[in-house]
């Protein structure tokens, strides 16, 4: 629950830069920012407004690295100003430095206690350490200093959902909203206070707002169809479920929550659809995080390749087969991947030459295999029965590549050949001629 009230958290200044693919029920906003590597510190005099211009200009650049040791010498020169040390806060944040930002922070406000803003983020900083008291005081701080600012309401508000105090959330919600109207988050969040009621009906209503303010909130979508499911009304969290799908098709809990629409409804075709999508999309999620880890492996690119293309998600494949060639242009199963894809469009003279070009770099049943397959396709049985051969393939196709031989043969006039062919497929498939007459 927590973890879920932390994603859900509206950030100011703050945030993760690890993107997850948990399966909650509630959805919420993610961003992605750059790191830095550390700070060099230096002895070197330098004037604090020049340098806090500096600071500024590179921190809005996103130049952590750059802004960072400018910070530390106004630190260590104690020469820096509040902005500075909150500057510094958001820097360490993104670095995954969480308690260093709060001392950072917190070191901001004492020499500027008025700013709501930062005790706003210093809230958020306290989320992060899951350090709900202090997150709780901190956010409740900047409605103080700043009665009109809607974002600490919602943010206080979570505090309260995570420790079940669902009707004073609601109440910080309402405050939220009626200093801003179109604030969708606080709908949303609203919404799911009152779902943990059980007052499904209050959470749809809140849903279905935040929907009507923003149609792109995929958040509205998937929780309107969650309260739609417990409130008995598959149907429509079905048609939900899959707006939110269509729009943000990489979320494992889209998914799963539809399948369970579906087994309501006794849809379980559907169901186990939506079970082998949600698995699909894991498996594309962890080699997302590998990627991300070793972006310079060029079979994990091959391997998210091949999950693309079992979607037929053909562009995404192709892109992610033309980082690996840029890795590693020797590498032979990036060409059988292409050939692949160029088999299942139909391109089979494209499948034919990938496979010839992976070859070149060594053995490859796979390349064999393939290449037989594109062959037996263009009517070149001869090429086609050579390939599966030293694939070692003993198939009902390479059966069939036998008897279409034997009958080419057999026009021919060449009925020992044909003879020969035929007793070679048999021998492989006995039912080939039947399935040949199909």
């Amino acid at each position: 629950m927590f973890l879920l009230l932390c994603s859900m958290l509206i950030v100011t200044g703050c945030s993760n830069s690890t993107p997850t693919s948990e399966t909650s029920q509630t959805d919420s906003k993610t961003t992605e920012d750059s790191e830095p590597n550390g700070a060099a510190e230096s002895s070197m005099v330098i004037d604090a407004a020049e340098a806090m211009g500096k600071i500024k200009s590179y921190y809005k650049e996103g130049n952590y690295k750059a802004a960072f040791p400018l910070l530390d010498q106004l630190h260590n020169a104690k020469v820096c100003p509040p902005e500075g040390y909150a500057i510094r806060a958001q820097i360490l944040d993104h670095s995954g430095l969480t308690t260093q930002a709060i001392s950072s922070l917190t070191l901001a406000l004492t020499k500027q206690r008025d700013n709501s803003e930062w005790h706003n983020m210093l809230g958020l900083l306290f989320v992060k350490t899951q350090n709900i008291p202090m997150a709780q005081q901190a956010f409740t701080k900047a409605v103080e200093l700043d009665p009109n600012y809607s974002k600490a309401y919602n943010n206080r508000g979570l505090m309260l959902v995570a420790i079940k105090e669902y009707d004073k959330a609601i109440a910080d919600f309402d405050a939220s909203i009626l200093k801003s109207p179109k604030y969708v988050d606080a709908y949303n969040n609203r919404g799911y206070a009152y779902l943990e009621l059980g007052n499904f009906e209050k959470a749809v209503e809140n849903f279905s707002q935040s929907i009507k303010i923003d149609p792109e909130y995929v958040k509205g979508y998937n929780n309107r169809g969650f309260a739609l499911t417990k409130m008995g009304a598959p149907e429509q969290a079905i048609a939900d479920f899959t707006v939110a799908i269509e729009k943000s098709p990489y979320e494992v809990k889209h998914y799963l929550h539809r399948r369970d629409a579906y087994q309501a409804i006794g849809k379980l075709e559907e169901a186990n659809q939506d079970q082998a999508a949600a698995q699909w999309v894991q498996q594309v999620l962890v080699l997302v995080r590998q990627i991300q880890r070793n972006p310079k492996d060029p079979a994990l690119f091959v391997q998210r390749a091949e999950l693309f293309a079992k979607r037929e998600k053909f562009e995404e494949a192709n892109k992610d087969l033309e980082q690996a060639l840029k890795l590693d242009d020797t590498m032979s199963a990036i060409y059988v991947a292409q050939a692949s894809i160029s088999f299942k469009q139909k391109n089979y003279q494209a499948a034919v030459e990938k496979c010839t070009k992976a070859l070149e770099f060594g053995e490859n049943f796979d390349a064999n295999s393939l290449r037989g397959d594109a062959y037996m396709a263009l009517g070149k049985l001869d090429q086609a029965i050579t390939d599966y051969q030293s694939a070692e393939r003993f198939d009902n196709a390479v059966a069939m590549a036998y008897w279409k031989r034997a009958e080419t043969k057999e026009n021919g006039g060449d009925k020992a050949g044909a003879e020969k062919d035929k007793a070679t497929a048999l021998q492989l498939d006995p039912e080939v001629e039947k399935r040949v007459i199909k």
